[in-house]
């Protein structure tokens, strides 16, 4: 018995994601987009703590 030729185990290429049709960010590109995320929360987070009376 011999094994099925299985193309997506032998060409990482052969099937890409799906729904990414953007290029892949850079290193420095995503550093950047995360430190930016993490700016908005606290900023979101401060509002809400500024808004609450202890």
């Amino acid at each position: 018995m011999g094994q099925k030729f299985v193309p997506e185990l032998h060409d990482p290429h052969y099937r890409k994601a799906e729904g990414q049709k953007d290029a892949p960010l850079t290193d420095m590109e995503a550093e950047r987009q995360f430190d930016a995320m993490v700016a908005r929360l606290d900023a979101e987070e401060s509002a809400v703590q500024k808004e609450t009376p202890r």
